[in-house]
């Protein structure tokens, strides 16, 4: 083979090994979808992400759960932000909330998504709603489509609708507390603290991976 053929097949075959990544890349991108929950009936919007380690997609609601029941409650009582917001829940009513075949996402869980976004001082834009937040509103190029639903505290007062909101993780951070995950209204970082078990925020659930037991 003459050497200017050699470096002409070499050049295509660059070519090709270059679609053939951005095929591969494009994908593999998230992916929307919608889950119906079979106990109300209401309607969820999905994203699924790729899990690198696992080699299979892992979903995740992208809307705050809103399935009545004991240990949730309705922001400042007010029927009408519902829709909007979902339900707050306590962490105990949290890990019973999610439908059969879905799950609330440990920390591990949690880590993975906001490491895929950028990490702490990043993923904040990435996972927040176009709008919604008193200021700082993000991209929701995550698709993710974090609000800003506020939080019940233990006392039964309700604040910072519009301008913060948390979400809950199945670990516990203690006898008291569990780990959750912080987003406020002023920037794009992601903040991880251990929570008061009786607060009530937000909750996002997670299919599970295999068949439901």
């Amino acid at each position: 083979m003459k050497m200017k053929q050699f470096i002409k097949l070499m050049a295509s075959a660059g070519i090709l090994l270059l679609l053939l990544l951005f095929t591969w890349q494009t994908s593999h991108a998230q992916t929307m979808g919608t889950m119906a929950d079979p106990r109300d009936g209401q309607a969820y919007k999905t994203v699924s992400y790729d899990n690198v380690l696992l080699d299979t997609p892992v979903t995740w609601m992208a809307e705050n759960l809103n399935y009545k029941m004991p240990g949730s409650y309705v922001y400042d009582n007010k029927e009408e932000l519902r829709a909007k917001i979902g339900l707050l829940y306590t962490w105990e009513a949290a890990m019973k909330a999610c439908p059969k075949g879905w799950h609330l996402p440990s920390d591990n869980e949690w880590e993975m998504l906001v490491n895929k976004f950028g990490g702490y001082l990043e993923a904040g834009k990435a996972l927040k709603s176009k709008k919604g937040w008193t200021e700082a509103n993000g991209t929701n190029s995550s698709g993710f489509n974090a609000i800003p639903a506020g939080y019940r505290a233990i006392d039964g007062s309700f604040d910072y609708v519009d301008r913060f909101g948390f979400w809950w993780s199945s670990t516990d951070a203690g006898e008291d507390e569990a780990w959750t995950r912080y987003l406020y209204w002023y920037n794009s970082k992601v903040f991880r603290n251990g929570n008061p078990k009786k607060d009530a925020g937000s909750c996002r659930c997670v299919q599970d991976i295999g068949p439901v037991k």
